[in-house]
């Protein structure tokens, strides 16, 4: 089971990241990868719970198993493996970046309008 966590970075709390982004050690190990081996994919997938509600969980992932519902997949091994020396809060900028103009440039996924805004709105 992995663990997920909100982060300050992130621009909504529907947006949630897995470990080997938020924590420092997993994300350095990533960036260790030999990018010759593997592709490195930035995925997300929509969550959905049995209440209509969902989330979506960002994580970084070899391309060779798409998650179930999967709504964002972009090649990031370059930006993750391509400088031995990068730092995690640098790479992890990166990423959140990328993840920030994923959001705000598809609102179809998340608008005020959406099925969990309505009925958090009814609650």
């Amino acid at each position: 089971m992995a663990w997920y966590e909100p982060h300050q970075g992130l621009i909504t709390d529907y947006m949630m990241i897995e470990q080997n982004i938020s924590i420092t050690a997993e994300l350095l190990s990533w960036r260790d990868c030999d990018k010759q081996l593997k592709q490195i994919r930035l995925q997300a997938y929509r969550n959905d719970y049995n209440d209509g509600d969902y989330d979506y969980f960002f994580s970084l992932r070899f391309a060779e198993y798409p998650l179930s519902n999967l709504v964002f997949n972009n090649d990031v091994t370059e930006l993750v493996c391509g400088n031995p020396k990068a730092s995690a809060a640098t790479i992890r900028k990166k990423l959140f970046k990328i993840m920030n103009d994923w959001w705000l440039n598809n609102p179809d996924y998340h608008s005020q309008k959406s099925d969990k805004e309505q009925q958090n709105d009814r609650n």
